[in-house]
């Protein structure tokens, strides 16, 4: 029996084929896998009492996503976004069960070698929940899709700040959590591959504007290779790399800074508190960037500006609160109960809120830049891969003892590389949503035409034959561009 496209106005349309549906499967995952990863990591090197080894061993983790992002869109031509998305969640509850032994049984070794596994199936699972974000949603939904995605990794963060408190609450000193609290977290990761099995094909998807999702991919490793090669030569790419490297460079520092100057309780708290603020501020961010009253130009400006500008003060803010705490005889370590900690958790929490914010606008802002049905998988790889490069750096960096390099150290270089990405940065964001130099109010650059790399490729995960699929991202381009041109007329 012939199969009928999905996207066909004849078809029925399936909740479980739903835009909605997919990105909930996606967000599930993020708060399942991701989401419980940065608890850990929030409460201030994953839990334990001391956090340099911890952020060496995260270090370890973002140097092999490095490698996998290079080769994980050859990956998933060979078996599908799906089942490489599945594969990607099975090194999560590996690595919270080494921090468990590491923390219980002063295990070491164990913790390595999960670092390695987490490394190696993490990488394939941020390759592929960042395309699948940025490909399935339809385009005047991507902002608020986008955060959706965000907050649901964030609520994980909130439960287990809300989980570790719970079992935390009475510990009024420094040191690690609770391992039963990691038991929680082992249990609720170990469900993750199921989940994400449930999510359907690019092919199979059923947008609400029936539109197509396509993601082509060439057969060949050496063919892949070399479309990764030259879309990394992209005017657009090569300027927006400081800021992909940039983006998740300070989650290291205010991570070890919670683990610093905070209680137990007192880091779970914070925690939980700034999930929250991190959610707020992400839908608001994520609705404003759909608005379409305002141009695409005029909203991708502003956020810029504004993001911008938070992250700027929060910089300096940081620098001040950590050379104080520094030139004090005895280092801090601050309860909800004591003077001063309003002060000092608000680094924490603002921090955090705008790490996010910046991560929401990057995939925003690269969503506009996509082209093709391949390069959104790409575009992800290049993404990942770099910030994982950044993660390396940022966590090794924060794995050297405090005694030889200070925290205020470590915002000090954040704030060096923050700065340089903003003129960079800016030569792609003044750009956005300008068509033949009109500012147009809604996102055509991706999906028009076919893939820059069709020699010797295949669409396996299409649904509909390849030439059909130009014809519909041809006209919807030529109808685009016709509305611009009358209104420049």
């Amino acid at each position: 029996m012939e199969e009928t496209s999905p996207n066909n106005p004849q078809t029925k349309r399936t909740w479980y084929r739903s835009t909605f549906f997919n990105i909930s499967v996606v967000s599930l995952c993020a708060f399942i896998a991701p989401g419980l990863w940065a608890a850990m990591n929030g409460l201030g090197g994953a839990g334990a009492a001391d956090p340099t080894y911890i952020n060496a061993a995260n270090a370890v983790i973002f140097c092999l996503q490095v490698l996998v992002c290079v080769f994980g869109s050859a990956m998933i031509s060979k078996i599908g976004l799906k089942w490489t998305f599945v594969s990607g969640m099975l090194g999560f509850p590996v690595y919270a069960s080494s921090v468990y032994c590491n923390i219980k049984f002063d295990n070491k070794w164990y913790l390595m070698l999960a670092c390695v596994i987490q490394g190696a199936t993490s990488g394939l699972f941020w390759l592929t929940e960042g395309a699948i974000v940025l490909a399935y949603p339809e385009k005047h939904r991507r902002g608020k899709y986008i955060a959706y995605w965000l907050a649901s990794r964030i609520v994980g963060q909130m439960i287990g700040g809300a989980v570790t408190l719970g079992v935390n609450a009475q510990r009024k000193e420094r040191g690690h959590i609770s391992v039963e609290t990691y038991l929680i977290f082992i249990a609720i990761q170990a469900v993750g591959p199921f989940i994400a099995a449930l999510l359907s094909s690019p092919g199979k998807v059923q947008r609400s504007d029936r539109t197509r999702v396509v993601v082509n991919l060439p057969a060949s490793l050496c063919t892949e290779l070399k479309a990764m090669g030259k879309l990394l030569t992209r005017k657009e790419v090569l300027f927006l790399t400081p800021m992909m490297f940039q983006s998740v460079f300070s989650e290291a520092f205010f991570s070890t800074y919670n683990a610093t100057y905070f209680t137990v309780r007192a880091r779970a708290l914070a925690s939980l508190v700034a999930s929250t603020g991190v959610i707020l501020a992400n839908f608001c961010l994520g609705f404003f960037l759909d608005w379409k009253r305002p141009s695409v130009n005029r909203r991708a400006i502003l956020a810029f500006i504004l993001i911008y500008a938070f992250e700027l003060s929060l910089y300096i803010y940081a620098m001040v609160a950590t050379k104080e705490y520094e030139n004090r005889s005895i280092n801090p370590t601050f309860d909800w109960t004591d003077a001063g900690f309003g002060r000092a958790v608000c680094v924490y929490i603002l921090m955090l809120v705008g790490f996010n914010l910046m991560y929401d606008y990057l995939y925003w802002l690269v969503g506009t830049i996509n082209k093709t049905g391949g390069e959104v998988v790409r575009l992800s790889a290049i993404i990942r891969g770099i910030e994982s490069c950044g993660q390396a750096i940022s966590y090794g960096i924060n794995s050297i003892d405090q005694t030889r390099f200070s925290l205020s150290g470590a915002v000090a270089v954040n704030m060096s590389f923050f700065v340089v990405c903003i003129i960079p940065s800016w030569f792609v964001v003044k750009n956005v949503g300008m068509v033949n130099g009109v500012k147009v109010h809604a996102i055509i650059q991706d999906e028009i035409g076919g893939d820059p790399v069709q020699d010797g490729g295949h669409h396996p995960e299409a649904g509909q034959d390849s030439p059909k699929s130009d014809m519909v991202g041809n006209a919807e381009h030529e109808e685009s561009v016709s509305v611009v041109e009358r209104r420049k007329g």
